[in-house]
């Protein structure tokens, strides 16, 4: 069941990364104005962009404390393998290692030993639970 958890935080994030970049487009849009998508120049300008977004968007929630909103949902956390919190340098390489490898690196958590992306095995990171905490009463 593990591995769906982790499949379906990332698509928790997914969803809420769509409305990130719907807002983070509008600027752009209003500064190229319409049919910008007919250049390449400017459309591969915009895709750097949204990459971009998107970096700053995941980086930020695994640096600070390893749980992105999806991996909160589903009470998971991003860890090094030691343990601790992720690295600036841990998070770029598993960004990195995830755009470069979608969607090849997610195969491991259905067919490796450890369940566990391969962009985790080469950032030396690992998806564990959180412990559920209770509302005091």
């Amino acid at each position: 069941m593990r591995p769906f958890k982790i499949i379906f935080a990332f698509l928790y994030d997914l969803l809420l990364l769509c409305a990130v970049w719907f807002v983070a487009a509008i600027p752009f849009v209003i500064w190229q104005g319409p049919g910008f998508e007919k250049e390449t120049v400017k459309l591969v300008a915009f895709q750097v962009y949204l990459l971009a977004i998107t970096y700053v968007y995941l980086s930020y929630f695994w640096v600070l404390n390893g749980q992105t909103p999806g991996l909160r949902v589903w009470h998971l956390q991003i860890l090094r393998q030691d343990g601790y919190i992720m690295t600036r340098h841990n998070a770029n390489l598993r960004f990195l290692t995830g755009i470069l490898l979608f969607p090849i690196g997610w195969l491991g958590l259905f067919i490796g030993p450890q369940k566990q992306t391969l962009q985790d095995l080469l950032a030396q990171t690992k998806i564990v639970p959180t412990q559920k905490t209770e509302p005091n009463q």
